[in-house]
């Protein structure tokens, strides 16, 4: 009767353990969009595979993507070949990637998740969107921390930001004489909300945030301008020397900000970060 009382017990233990085993054991991922990678990596998710880490680098940053993670070559014509060696149980992709939906499906299962859809993009989608990647990833819990987390990151941010800070006119160069312009729907502009500042672009913006306008159309408009870089090559230049981009700072009342790469496209860790990269903007300009 004790052995087969031990027998049971120690076959329990075993079950257990294998059990627990399956259920930390991270799920092979691969990702084609930066947004779903910086969530993924936020949920303590590694890919196995990711596309563009280099340009990932230079424009998301953040989270870093781990160097055992494989480069999948372009985000629109990631290499099949490499993917297929590397065996994902799941990959994710964007609506802006669905037409490779076909081909990756042969490799494995194709998880199709948006985030930047007409009329509603808000510190809410942000979170329903981590929580959709995190239920997908057996990540459910972790996804409660990094919003708590966040939550309680740009509370923290909100009472630090001079009560007198301007709405901000926040934008991208896309060369000398044009820029995009973000709006109260776009990630620059939730963050700023969070943080108890505002957007000073009230005009027509697409489903990203953003209007893509001429620096002539700036003229008027009452806010602090904050730039996010990276600029151009030769941009940064030409606007020392452009007069109508030094007039256009000075009727502002306030001088420019410049803040350092921030993906205008990413979810909860993009949004926490540019929030962290503003408020020190502003802190530095007001000393």
């Amino acid at each position: 009767m004790k052995r087969t009382f031990s027998y049971l017990l120690l076959l329990s233990i075993t079950f257990t353990t294998h059990f627990a085993v399956a259920q930390e054991r991270e799920m092979k991922v691969a990702a084609i969009d930066w947004t779903q990678i910086e969530t993924l990596l936020a949920l303590g998710v590694h890919p196995i595979g990711a596309a563009q880490i280099a340009d990932y680098n230079a424009w998301v940053k953040s989270p870093a993507i781990p160097s055992r993670t494989v480069d999948l070559g372009l985000r629109t014509q990631p290499n099949l070949e490499r993917l297929a060696e590397l065996k994902p149980e799941r990959i994710f992709i964007s609506p802006m990637f669905q037409s490779l939906t076909p081909q990756l499906s042969r490799i494995a299962p194709v998880t199709n998740i948006a985030l930047y859809k007409k009329g509603d993009v808000s510190w809410q989608a942000f979170k329903t969107y981590t929580q959709t990647l995190a239920k997908d990833t057996h990540r459910e819990a972790a996804a409660n921390s990094l919003i708590q987390s966040a939550q309680a990151t740009l509370a923290t941010l909100s009472k630090q930001v001079p009560a007198h800070t301007p709405p901000l006119l926040m934008m991208q160069f896309m060369d000398a004489r044009h820029v995009r312009v973000f709006g109260t729907n776009s990630l620059y502009g939730i963050a700023a909300q969070q943080i108890g500042l505002q957007s000073a672009w009230h005009r027509q913006t697409n489903k990203w945030g953003f209007s893509l306008v001429g620096i002539d159309k700036l003229l008027g408009v009452k806010g602090q301008i904050v730039v996010i870089e990276p600029l151009p090559a030769g941009v940064e230049a030409n606007l020392r020397q452009d007069a109508f981009w030094q007039y256009l700072v000075k009727q502002t009342g306030h001088p420019m900000l410049k803040i350092p790469p921030v993906w205008s496209f990413g979810a909860i860790p993009s949004t926490v970060r540019f929030a962290r990269l503003l408020t020190t903007a502003i802190h530095q300009e007001s000393k």
